[in-house]
């Protein structure tokens, strides 16, 4: 549907991946890069060049496992509307799936990562379900400018724009100037307005204009035409 996804700013480059060993609640740790393959474990590890690893705890050394790499990634929209992403790992007697569901909180400075762990066991099939709530998400449809290039859209039209400045500039002018007359000229009451002579007399100006205007039209209105 023309909508992009900005997570390299929340994956690592260097091989190592940006989430670190995050617990569900029986004690197994998480791993996650986004958009990079990464190892961790040692040479023996599962976790070769991996999207996704878990870790178990085991005696006497713990136990690795790789939940999927980034070339099996795909995107999905699950029944309440929620991204999903699935990275898949097959052995050869059965698939391991880490399933992530991306919800989106755009106010957000931090990313939150959860895993609900080990799920929907059956003969051939383990999930694992996590959860990432960050800013980077959100899906955003791309402006495609003219070398190509996609980038990601502001959501602001020029003319809320010119609105936020307009509002930011007219708020400006009456605060600074509210200083100004009560501090610098020492003014009170209606004269704390910022050029109060102007705005006092702006209705009686308008009405002015408007009187003016219907004379004018009235008088272009009455005028005789010569007879045929």
């Amino acid at each position: 549907n023309a909508e992009y996804m900005g997570m390299s700013r929340i994956s690592h480059d260097d091989g190592t991946p940006n989430f670190v060993n995050f617990s569900d609640s029986s004690g197994d740790l998480y791993s996650w890069n986004p958009c990079a393959p990464f190892s961790m474990g040692g040479n023996e590890s599962e976790c070769q060049d991996v999207a996704v690893c878990m870790m178990r705890q085991g005696v006497p050394n713990d136990l690795t496992y790789n939940l999927g790499t980034q070339d099996t990634a795909k995107f999905s929209v699950d029944e309440n509307g929620t991204l999903i992403i699935t990275y898949v790992a097959v052995h050869d007697d059965f698939t391991r799936r880490a399933i992530i569901s991306l919800e989106c909180i755009q106010s957000s400075h931090f990313d939150f990562i959860f895993a609900e762990g080990e799920q929907d066991i059956n003969n051939d099939t383990i999930d694992y379900k996590l959860l990432l709530r960050s800013k980077w998400a959100c899906a955003y449809a791309p402006n495609i400018n003219p070398n190509n290039v996609i980038t990601p859209s502001s959501g602001l039209s020029g003319g809320t724009i010119f609105v936020i400045v307009l509002v930011s500039l007219i708020g400006a002018y009456l605060i600074f100037g509210f200083m100004f007359q009560l501090l610098v000229k020492k003014e009170s009451g209606v004269r704390l307005i910022p050029n109060h002579e102007f705005w006092c007399g702006l209705p009686n100006l308008l009405k002015d204009g408007l009187t003016c205007l219907k004379g004018k039209k009235s008088k272009n209105m009455g005028k005789d035409y010569d007879s045929i």
